[in-house]
């Protein structure tokens, strides 16, 4: 499979997490809007730390699990599937979004954070099926390959290049979530 054929699997599998997220998110009754509003990061706004650490949180967990996965040789179809959890997140908050009182100031800081944490997901979750498939195709062939130790490191460092682009948009988020709400707009 290569590069391309890849990232189109992982948007695909974005893209229906996010039509499943918004269908489950029509059912849901008032409250527990309020209540996925409440808690998500579009609320921290009177703690910039508490806000950074909720906008980096969302975005570095899965891209950790997706990291780690990439060392098993059978687990891509998980790593696709964790792709379709953020897309199933995001989903349901982009229908909490749409329902909320201050729609437009809710959709200026969600929707750029989405879209570029995503990507980086994205990014990561390719270079982890990479990796697997890999090491699965070590396991079934009597091949040795040496190289592996090149890519190895090359996947780690690309995961830290991956987790900093991670904390640069948690910060912008938290930047444009103060500037949001210095001048009133929530």
């Amino acid at each position: 499979m290569n590069k391309d054929t890849k990232e189109t699997v992982l948007i695909v599998a974005l893209i229906v997490g996010i039509a499943v997220g918004a269908f489950i998110g029509m059912n849901l009754s008032e409250s527990d809007i309020s209540y996925l509003i409440e808690t998500s990061y579009l609320t921290y706004r009177e703690n910039n730390i508490r806000s950074f650490i909720s906008f980096f949180v969302s975005s570095a967990s899965l891209l950790i699990a997706v990291f780690l996965m990439g060392f098993s040789a059978v687990f891509q179809p998980f790593e696709v599937l964790l792709v379709a959890f953020k897309g199933l997140g995001l989903g349901l908050i982009a229908r909490c979004v749409y329902a909320s009182d201050d729609m437009l100031s809710r959709l200026l800081i969600f929707l750029p954070f989405s879209v570029v944490s995503s990507g980086i997901l994205i990014f990561q979750a390719r270079d982890a099926v990479s990796m697997s498939m890999g090491y699965f195709s070590i396991s079934i062939t009597t091949e040795n390959r040496l190289g592996m130790a090149n890519e190895f490191r090359e996947y780690i460092f690309r995961f830290f290049i991956y987790l900093l682009s991670c904390a640069v948009v948690s910060a912008l988020g938290c930047f444009a979530l103060s500037v949001v709400d210095t001048h009133g707009l929530f």
